[in-house]
């Protein structure tokens, strides 16, 4: 009875109270935007996910605007639960939630809480839950209308059960699939009957907010997001979302091409910039474009483990991924999962015994997280298991043959020290040689089993890791004068406990008038740019 009563009061005060704070912001954006609403319906809608993250709200608010103003539109919001958890199957779930967004122009467009399951969509839902829903293939190549949503089906299961694979039996995963296919109807519905001119969401992945920003963009409706880093508190940024590849992503498979169209004297600053960006990663310095890595990677203070073995065979080193966390954000990876890449690596690893195999998870992942590797490894006692505080500059010392990821920074960051670095899926250096990038389980295997004559074909061409830092960490994170224009405490406090709290939003109604101008001038000159 007792977690009853406090599980109702944080219900109460999470949900539906609004406190002084939020009335001080509520009151600020409807002075500030009263003059943003439009003067006549003209059918036109903007949709923005309804998305219970502060520092997204504030910038909503002026993209949303300014993008009404230049519609005449009207903003409406989309909501679908993304954990589906006890308390938010009432709408009062986002009752305060509604009430901010109603300040600054939004009222409700689309709803999970209206939707209704006719006995017909059931049947039918059952009959393409059992012709797709049994096979993980099957599943991740799933369509509808030629839109694929089944890797979104897929990725939401791993995100709300914190499996590392999918269970196919799995009565969650049967309700996901339900819900992915009646999201994508209501959806294709809305789009049908309104003129929707403009979709924002919070995120691409997940059936809560990649079926309808893929819907949109199957639709030549432009979809707008906020990218930031290090979960949404810092190097604050929009993006137009690719209606070809549809990742949320800098357009990373044409780093090449667009360096190419540089004028000579460009290039070479360009590489003198990325080259500067390199020696600040591996200085051991904190690195402002990894603001997730409060601790260098490269610091001197982190050691390996005293328990480890070092033996005179040539050494392997498995830097796994999170296996909750949207493993299928980018455009393919050759394994279904991330669990069944490691699965295939810690199999290796008994066949390939002339090599000593190392487990290395990353710095930033959870306990919970970390029981999950260690469950894995009990079965592979061949495997070493270095913690994850372990630093970069004690695994070079390994002299490692090769570095396995799917898809993580370490490409570059070993390429810099020539360090052979597979890659097992698309990544942000897929379109250089600085390390390998394999596609198929054939040809993985055809490399494993010929490592010397794979790593050979290598280029640590240092100007091509400098050109990869100058594209990635500087040309498209400041492509609209983002460095000039935006800062972190903009839209985000350093303490990032209260990002997510009413005291942010008290902070947000008391912005300067610089403050606002800048962030008006930045949306404005990035919407003249890519709503052409």
């Amino acid at each position: 009875m007792l977690k009853i009563i406090k599980a109702s009061i944080r219900f109460f005060y999470n949900n539906l109270h609004l406190n002084k704070y939020d009335k001080a912001y509520i009151r600020h954006n409807k002075k500030k935007w009263k003059s943003y609403i439009p003067t006549k319906n003209n059918g036109k809608i903007i949709l923005v996910d309804l998305f219970p993250w502060n520092p997204f709200i504030h910038f909503w608010s002026y993209l949303t605007n300014i993008l009404s103003k230049n519609f005449n539109a009207e903003i409406k919001f989309f909501y679908f639960d993304l954990y589906g958890g006890r308390l938010s199957r009432t709408s009062l779930f986002i009752y305060k939630l509604k009430k901010i967004f109603k300040s600054f122009n939004v009222n409700e467009g689309i709803s999970e809480y209206n939707f209704k399951y006719s006995q017909n969509e059931l049947s039918r839902y059952e009959k393409l839950f059992y012709k797709f829903g049994r096979n993980k293939k099957k599943l991740l190549n799933y369509r509808k209308d030629d839109i694929k949503i089944g890797d979104l089906i897929y990725d939401t299961y791993l995100r709300i059960t914190y499996k590392p694979t999918i269970d196919l039996n799995d009565k969650k995963f049967r309700l996901i699939f339900f819900r992915a296919e009646k999201i994508y109807e209501e959806c294709k519905n809305f789009f049908k009957i309104n003129n929707v001119v403009c979709v924002v969401p919070s995120h691409t992945c997940y059936i809560n907010f990649g079926i309808i920003s893929r819907l949109a963009l199957k639709l030549d409706i432009p979809v707008i997001k906020i990218r930031p880093e290090n979960r949404g508190n810092a190097l604050f940024k929009l993006i137009k979302i690719d209606s070809k590849y549809k990742v949320d992503e800098f357009p990373y498979y044409n780093y090449k091409k667009i360096f190419r169209k540089f004028s000579n004297k460009k290039k070479i600053e360009a590489l003198k910039i990325g080259k500067k960006l390199l020696s600040l990663r591996i200085s051991g310095k904190y690195d402002k474009n990894l603001p997730f890595m409060p601790i260098s990677q490269f610091s001197k203070n982190l050691k390996i483990n005293k328990k480890i073995k070092i033996r005179q065979k040539e050494k392997i080193i498995i830097f796994p991924h999170c296996y909750f966390d949207n493993p299928h954000r980018f455009r393919y990876m050759i394994f279904e999962d991330f669990y069944e890449q490691i699965k295939y690596f810690l199999d290796l690893s008994k066949k390939l015994n002339n090599y000593d195999w190392y487990y290395k998870p990353h710095p930033n992942e959870l306990r919970g997280d970390l029981d999950v590797h260690k469950t894995l490894l009990k079965d592979f006692p061949n495997i070493q298991y270095l913690d994850k505080s372990t630093g970069h500059n004690d695994i070079i010392k390994l002299n490692p043959k090769c570095i396995i990821t799917n898809h993580g920074t370490i490409a570059h960051e070993y390429a810099a020290f020539d360090i052979p670095v597979i890659n097992t899926g698309d990544n942000h250096h897929v379109d250089y040689d600085f390390s390998l990038h394999i596609k198929t389980k054939k040809k993985l295997d055809e490399v494993m089993y010929n490592l010397e004559k794979y790593c050979k074909k290598i280029n640590f061409n240092k100007k091509l890791i400098y050109e990869f830092f100058y594209m990635h960490f500087h040309y498209f994170p400041n492509l609209n004068n983002e460095n000039i224009l935006l800062k972190n405490n903009f839209f985000a406090d350093k303490n990032i406990k209260i990002n997510n709290s009413s005291k942010l939003l008290y902070k947000f109604s008391k912005q300067s008038n610089l403050t606002d101008t800048n962030i008006k001038k930045y949306v404005r000159d990035f919407l003249d740019k890519n709503l052409k």
